[in-house]
């Protein structure tokens, strides 16, 4: 019976909307991975996730004002796509910066 409840929830997570979230979130994820690996080192920490909007505009999402100031220095190390910074601080009790809250844009 394990069997078949597992192989039912692997189902809906292959197909559908849930597919199509878990594809979404893959591809940021992969986003984000890369983005990191082009910054520097302190600023790659604080990144907490990398995405494009509607608008094609890569939107990086930081730790603090404070780095996302930093983050706007190193803007022309990403190439030419239009870049929006924002900040999405760590929730309350969190030590992982990739464990955001809501975003505010900066």
């Amino acid at each position: 019976m394990t069997q078949d409840r597992t192989r039912a929830l692997a189902e809906l997570l292959s197909g559908g909307a849930l597919g199509e979230l878990a594809r979404e979130a893959e591809r940021r994820r992969g986003l984000t991975d890369r983005v990191r690996a082009e910054l520097p080192e302190d600023l790659a920490a604080h990144l907490v996730s990398a995405a494009t909007n509607a608008a094609g505009e890569l939107v990086l999402s930081m730790t603090s004002a404070a780095w996302a100031a930093r983050a706007r220095y190193a803007l022309p190390t990403l190439g030419s796509q239009p870049i929006r910074v924002k900040v999405s601080p760590p929730r309350a009790g969190s030590r992982n910066p990739r464990e955001s809250g809501g975003g505010a844009e900066t």
